[in-house]
């Protein structure tokens, strides 16, 4: 995805834009498949909580995406969870 940075707070958020899909290395021009991320916008936030940070996540995405972001996001969290975490 070739995106853009639409807002940063630092260090307490910071938000994509999406822009065009990325396929085998290339940006793809405005294909069906890359109109239906054009635009759509995916925001981070920490959100400071009883002594523990909260990563908070939202995001656009069509209905078709939800299977793909269930299963992909718990394992880029777990990621982000254990750096965070590291001595």
């Amino acid at each position: 995805m070739k995106s853009e940075i639409n807002k940063m707070i630092p260090p307490e958020a910071m938000v994509f834009k999406h822009l065009k899909a990325i396929k085998d290395g290339e940006v793809q021009s405005s294909t069906p498949e890359s109109k239906k991320w054009e635009g759509e916008l995916e925001s981070y936030n920490l959100i400071e909580k009883n002594g523990s940070t909260l990563l908070l996540i939202t995001m656009d995405a069509a209905k078709e995406f939800e299977n793909f972001f269930n299963e992909a996001f718990p394992k880029a969290l777990k990621i982000i969870k254990d750096l965070a975490e590291k001595d």
